[in-house]
């Protein structure tokens, strides 16, 4: 939604189904939007199932209250409340449907066919209607709210007490959420924001995390970066998880490995790096005519290429998910554990095999990332194994461990750094290689070898505070410069931390928290601020709450010793395992109208 209450993107019924409204993508794009309003304040809330905006129109101001509510009967209702706040005064509405990789939804008084269903908008009077565009004139008075519902599947009926009721319910339900949970002290407010973003872009029938709820914002204006992230990838969905688990959400952990074992069947390995909300394949990528592009960036594409990857990287951070949610408190239960042990007899037996890594390069290579997530995979199997299957044969995954740590470690250049695969011929630095460190591969403090690692990768790809995936300008497949990439600025911050340079860590934090939005996105421009790629993207917040608990843990060890760190870390866990985690009970569903 745009700072002036014009809502211009929204795919109904899923998060994944065709957009309704797009004008995030083209100013011409189908909207819902308040004519002659503009902005005067908004709330600060980044993410969340509600809204508040105060906008001026015609001399005076008026409240809007905007909502996404479930309806019974499996619909979804966009809900927008009015409410004057200096006189009583009337506000248009104005409404246009689909017309993205469809057709336009042409209006039959207030109800409007498109592609996935039947849309109907109750509440208001009709202003006037041409054939794609309706208006709606609402009474916008002081003692009350005035109610507008765009519901997709069944009509609601427009009961201002009712829906008020609902919208209180909900913000209820994520405040209930947000004070269950256990932020760091470290700028908890960006862990309460990858709380709220994990919710937003949690599909509540199945459980499933998508990457971000929006396709094809560019991640370099003007080029062809564009993909589409309404989809579930191991990568994203594992690192979020994971998070919520250490920050006392446990109960995001055990719905998203409830919606993996659905999805991987008999204990195999996941089939694809990433499926839709459903759990089903990914459908492949193309380009959308027609729509202009955020910026003129072209082409707009829906599906995505990385469907069929190979991502070892990936793989090694689901089981590292699955011993996090073990650790604070989660019960191993017989179909995870078998995925586990698929996947690490996986990897032990793929050995050196080519793949396309975590930054889904479009040609597979033979990438020291793999290995690393190969690594990660072997020895977070081996320590669940130790702890919940002490009886499982361990003797293959602990040589395959070996190796892939042998082929990493031989690879280190003179000056310490990893080149990004090991068939180059012209090495770039690749800030995976920060892994190495952040998951202990090499022990930051015991082993001079990591600070080297750090400094090295630093030093090519550092934009401070940000930091670029690999170095920029290189030929990746793709057309312009990329902007610096969000996630791995937090894994700068967790190298130092795990290093013991505890200030620099916090200053690049704090640099980090003062120039990145609240909602952060993929990707940003270092020189200019500009924000690039899809937004929020989930990556972005967990590796930024991730990187506020570990600042914690590393202030406790810089006072309290080694020693010290442990009992919190101690403490901390068996708190977390003997809390009750049960998200509160969730607002009921808006009932649909009666039949006519």
């Amino acid at each position: 939604m745009r700072p002036d209450a014009e809502i211009d993107w929204w795919c109904a019924p899923e998060m994944d189904s065709t957009p309704v409204l797009w004008s995030l993508l083209d100013p011409a794009g189908a909207a819902a939007r308040w004519l002659g309003a503009r902005m005067s304040s908004r709330s600060t809330t980044p993410a969340g199932p509600t809204s508040h905006t105060v906008l001026a129109s015609g001399g005076g101001r008026f409240e809007c209250w905007d909502g996404l509510l479930a309806v019974e009967g499996d619909g979804i209702a966009l809900v927008r409340l009015v409410r004057a706040l200096d006189r009583d005064a009337e506000v248009v509405h104005e409404l246009s449907l689909g017309g993205f990789d469809a057709p336009w939804g042409h209006w039959r008084g207030t109800s409007v066919d498109i592609e996935g269903g039947r849309i109907h908008v109750t509440g208001g009077i009709v202003h006037d209607i041409d054939e794609t565009t309706l208006r709606t004139r609402l009474v916008c008075r002081c003692d009350r709210w005035e109610p507008l519902v765009i519901a997709h599947g069944p009509p609601v009926v427009a009961d201002p007490d009712l829906i008020l009721d609902r919208l209180r319910a909900v913000e209820a339900f994520a405040k209930a959420e947000g004070e269950h949970a256990r932020l760091p002290r470290h700028h908890p407010e960006r862990a309460a924001d990858a709380l709220a973003v994990l919710r937003a872009c949690t599909y509540a029938p199945t459980g499933a995390v998508v990457a971000a709820v929006t396709t094809s914002l560019p991640e370099a204006a003007g080029g062809d970066r564009q993909f589409d992230y309404r989809f579930s990838w191991l990568r994203d969905a594992s690192l979020a998880v994971s998070v919520a688990s250490l920050l006392g959400q446990r109960h995001a952990a055990e719905r998203y490995l409830g919606f993996l074992g659905r999805v991987v069947l008999e204990g195999k390995v996941p089939e694809r790096p990433l499926t839709d909300v459903r759990g089903e394949a990914v459908p492949g990528e193309r380009e959308v005519q027609g729509v202009a592009g955020w910026g003129g960036s072209q082409p707009v594409r829906v599906g995505n290429a990385a469907a069929d990857q190979v991502q070892y990287d990936a793989l090694g951070l689901l089981v590292e998910a699955v011993s996090v949610y073990l650790q604070t408190g989660g019960s191993l239960h017989a179909e995870t554990w078998d995925m586990v042990a698929a996947i690490a007899d996986k990897v032990a037996e793929d050995g050196e095999a080519s793949s396309n890594g975590i930054w889904e390069l479009r040609d597979p290579r033979p990438l020291v990332g793999a290995d690393v997530g190969r690594w990660l995979a072997l020895d977070r199997a081996i320590w669940i194994a130790r702890g919940w299957r002490p009886t499982a044969r361990r003797r293959h995954w602990k040589q395959a461990r070996r190796a892939a740590r042998h082929r990493v470690l031989s690879s280190l250049y003179d000056d310490g750094g990893l080149p990004q695969s090991y068939c180059e011929e012209r090495p770039q630095a690749d800030a995976s290689s920060l892994m190495v460190v952040v998951f202990g591969m090499l022990h930051p403090r015991r082993d001079q070898r990591a600070a080297r690692l750090v400094e090295a990768t630093l030093a090519k790809l550092d934009a401070w505070p940000h930091l670029y995936r690999y170095e920029p300008g290189g030929d990746d497949g793709f057309i312009g410069r990329e902007g610096a990439f969000v996630p791995v600025a937090w894994w700068a911050v967790d190298a130092l931390a795990a290093l013991g340079r505890v200030q620099e860590a916090e200053e690049r934090a704090d640099a980090l928290c003062a120039r990145l939005p609240r909602l952060m996105p993929e990707e940003i421009d270092p020189e200019r601020g500009t924000t690039l790629g899809n937004v929020p993207l989930v990556w972005s917040h967990a590796e930024a709450a991730r990187s506020m608990y570990l600042l914690d843990a590393a202030g406790k060890r810089r006072r309290w010793s080694v020693a010290g760190l442990w009992a919190w870390r101690l403490g901390r866990y068996v708190n977390l395992r003997l809390t009750s985690d049960g998200p509160p009970p969730r607002a009921p569903d808006l009932p649909a109208a009666p039949p006519s």
